[in-house]
């Protein structure tokens, strides 16, 4: 017998009955590198992609969109420096000021250096030291953010040359990345230690700078975040954002990611408190970093999703991760049209005709476009994949429409009705606007 739990309510969603995207362009592979890409938009939402060729000689490489194509992958680092084969790099951009920052073992301790450029990409600086020159520590797992103002601010972790009393350092800029003014902790107001393989990620808002981490307390490896009020100088605030703590006693090695919606932060983040390695999205209060929430993006037992990346633009949130739903890495999307009010189900954006395993997702979102990356591990290639957003088609929009228990329609994500509906998810919105995906069980 069928048991539904709760009334529906439809709302607009996106369908997903089809093919939906098969524009897919191999960026590099081979003997140009296919290390950990990362996108970003610069001046006319150009897509600019960077990776590391991790063969000898190591360098990072970019390829550029220039209107009409890619260019052909081009050395954005001197032969020497060395980045480091597994951390990175990781690049932010605002219009064309981009800066990449990575880790680099050239040093005689491992420390965390930066290019930047004001061509959109097409050339980069000298190598720029962002980490102290101390004999005491070795420094990596860098990541970056760029303020209102153009400058840039970086994170990352210090160690003792043991590798013990790992501290996630904040360094900020005011002069565009010619020089840093000097290291914070920004982790110190958390108990216990951060999480030592774990990178910090950070999110800016006018002179208020966040840095989310993943922390080590006895080994509960929850996410944290952290507030600067004066461009990351110095940290004031903590707050745990994890309804129960994921007891772990090794480290995942995932960064919890965020963005700015509204008056509040959205943070995307792995959790595997409940036994189940899942996505969760909270909705974090910027002024006292109280959060509202903690819901599963899509839920599905048994598997391990991670290395969650974000983007938005007005009302619309892009998620990517990877997970292992399929018996093999792939690459999956979900996305809301209506901000943190609720998400379609996942579905993978990867190229089906070439198989393997596919990982380290990212995207960017702008003008109505998805711009994706992803590594194929298997076949040694990067591809880059391009979505007009309006083209995901069907979207559904059914008003005003109240089922009572006693004559419940259950529809699925198209609008159409479930027959065998063993699992299928739908949605409830509650009477405080809050919408909550629910399970049909048989």
């Amino acid at each position: 017998m069928k048991k539904l739990l709760l009334i529906l309510l439809c709302l607009p969603m996106i369908g997903f009955g089809q093919k939906l995207i098969s524009n897919y362009t191999t960026i590099s592979s081979g003997i140009d590198g296919y290390g950990r890409p990362r996108i970003v938009l610069t001046a006319n939402n150009y897509p600019l992609i960077i990776w590391r060729k991790d063969s000898s000689p190591k360098v990072l490489r970019a390829s550029k969109w220039d209107g009409f194509s890619f260019s052909a992958p081009y050395n954005i680092l001197q032969e020497g420096i060395l980045p480091s084969s597994w951390d990175g790099p990781e690049v932010a951009a605002k219009g064309d000021t981009v800066y990449i920052v990575f880790t680099s073992t050239a040093t005689v301790q491992s420390s965390i250096m930066l290019i930047k450029s004001f061509d959109g990409g097409l050339t980069f600086s000298d190598t720029i030291r962002v980490s102290e020159n101390n004999p005491m520590h070795k420094f990596r797992m860098s990541n970056i953010a760029i303020k209102d103002d153009g400058n840039p601010v970086v994170s990352y972790m210090q160690y003792l040359l043991n590798w013990m009393e790992p501290k996630q350092m904040v360094n900020a800029s005011v002069n565009f990345g010619d020089t840093f003014m000097g290291s914070v902790e920004g982790s110190f107001l958390a108990p216990g230690e951060p999480c030592d393989c774990c990178k910090s990620s950070l999110v800016c808002s006018g002179n208020d700078v966040f840095l989310l981490f993943r922390n080590n307390d006895n080994n509960a490896r929850n996410s944290y975040i952290s507030k600067s009020l004066d461009g990351g100088f110095s940290f004031t605030a903590t707050a745990d954002m994890d309804d129960y703590s994921w007891m772990l006693n090794s480290c995942p090695a995932t960064t919890p990611r965020g963005i700015l919606f509204q008056d509040s932060l959205f943070v995307i983040k792995r959790s595997g408190a409940t036994g189940n390695n899942e996505i969760v999205y909270s909705n974090v209060n910027k002024i006292d970093l109280n959060y509202s929430y903690n819901r599963n993006i899509d839920f599905i037992n048994g598997i391990i999703q991670d290395y969650p990346e974000v983007t938005s633009n007005e009302d619309t949130i892009i998620v990517v991760w990877q997970d292992n739903r399929e018996g093999i890495q792939d690459c999956y999307i979900s996305f809301s049209l209506e901000g943190v009010l609720d998400f379609s189900e996942s579905f993978a954006f990867t190229d089906t005709i070439s198989g393997g395993q596919k990982m380290d997702p990212d995207v960017e979102y702008a003008n109505r476009e998805i711009h994706l990356v992803y590594l194929n591990s298997s076949q040694h290639k990067i591809v880059y994949v391009n979505a007009a957003f309006d083209e995901l088609s069907n979207t559904i929009e059914i008003n005003n429409m109240r089922f009572n228990q006693n004559n419940v329609v259950k529809i699925d994500l198209l609008g159409r009705e479930i027959i065998n509906s063993n699992n299928k998810p739908f949605f409830y919105i509650h009477d405080d606007g809050t919408v909550e995906k629910k399970i049909i069980i048989e």
